[in-house]
């Protein structure tokens, strides 16, 4: 049995060109933890790495409840020619864990998905987290109907608003309370706006 086969057996996927997007499962507890507590994918965070295991337990089973909820959330990413390491997790989620209550009621009253990604610095520069972003969006209007996607970053952070606007969002507001990375940019996209880019 050739490697691809085996990584996908015994779990939930979808596939882009490089990518293969899994339901989160036990295993990437490791990934989850390595991921989200390394500085470098932390450095226009305001809350800071992930200090424990116990801590990447508690967002694994966040994201597990929303996929029992829902069928969808944010994913395990892999590539096609890896397929048992993961790499990074994102996608979309109308009930994220990071974001408080206020943005959970603000996507739910929207009928919204907020778009997240974080990769391992190992793979920056590939272009994986455009495509990631490019199959959740697919997946939030053409498969679940959403009527909007919004996407949240500090105003220090530039890579990540380029990388939004490349797929479309468009910057709508500042909010929250100031931070020494500057305020929090709220980005979005909405359904006949994203429609339209394929007409």
């Amino acid at each position: 049995m050739n490697t691809l086969i085996s990584a996908i057996k015994n779990r939930e996927h979808s596939f882009s060109d490089r990518l293969i997007f899994y339901r989160p499962t036990a295993d990437d507890i490791q990934a989850v933890f390595d991921i989200h507590a390394n500085p470098e994918t932390n450095h226009f965070n305001p809350q800071g790495p992930m200090t424990s295991l116990e801590e990447a337990h508690g967002v694994l089973a966040h994201w597990q409840a929303e996929w029992d909820e829902k069928q969808w959330g944010y994913w395990s990413v892999a590539r096609r020619s890896d397929p048992e390491r993961i790499i990074g997790f994102g996608g979309i989620s109308n009930r994220p864990r990071f974001g408080g209550n206020a943005l959970v009621e603000r996507l739910q009253q929207l009928h919204a998905a907020n778009l997240y990604f974080r990769f391992s610095p190992e793979v920056w520069g590939s272009g994986y987290a455009n495509e990631m972003a490019e199959k959740a969006l697919d997946m939030a209007f053409n498969q679940i109907g959403l009527k909007a996607v919004l996407g949240l970053t500090r105003e220090a952070n530039v890579p990540s608003r380029r990388a939004l606007e490349r797929l479309g969002l468009k910057f709508k507001e500042m909010s929250g309370e100031e931070h020494e990375l500057g305020a929090q940019y709220v980005y979005s996209i909405d359904a006949e706006t994203y429609r339209m880019k394929f007409l």
